[in-house]
């Protein structure tokens, strides 16, 4: 079983294509949540890159973020791209709204 025919089998709503870059070297990244909870990272090089460093046509690995470690690497995220952001609760509820995940936003 390939690559594609693998992340064509998965819930589309457990998983994300993140990298389709086509070229000598052909980048394929994606990401989804297995059936444990685990995050799992996939990619795949196929082409010039691989051949040159391994003496294969294709490259494949993973990273895997433990389902206890999910929340850690949530906090990890949001530090690193919105530390300073003023409006940080508008941006996420904005991304939660436009992807359907639900959220309770309050003020007084």
């Amino acid at each position: 079983m390939n690559f594609s025919t693998r992340m064509q089998e998965r819930s589309m709503s457990k998983a994300i294509q993140l990298v389709r870059q086509k070229g000598s070297t052909s980048i394929y990244i994606d990401v989804n949540i297995e059936d444990n909870g685990d995050l799992r990272f996939s990619g795949q090089d196929i082409g010039d890159a691989p051949e040159e460093f391994f003496g294969d046509l294709d490259y494949e690995y993973w990273l895997t973020v433990p389902a206890v470690e999910k929340d850690q690497l949530l906090l990890a995220l949001i530090e690193k791209h919105y530390t300073g952001n003023t409006t940080v609760i508008s941006d996420l509820r904005e991304l939660m709204e436009s992807k359907q995940i639900p959220c309770k936003f309050m003020s007084y």
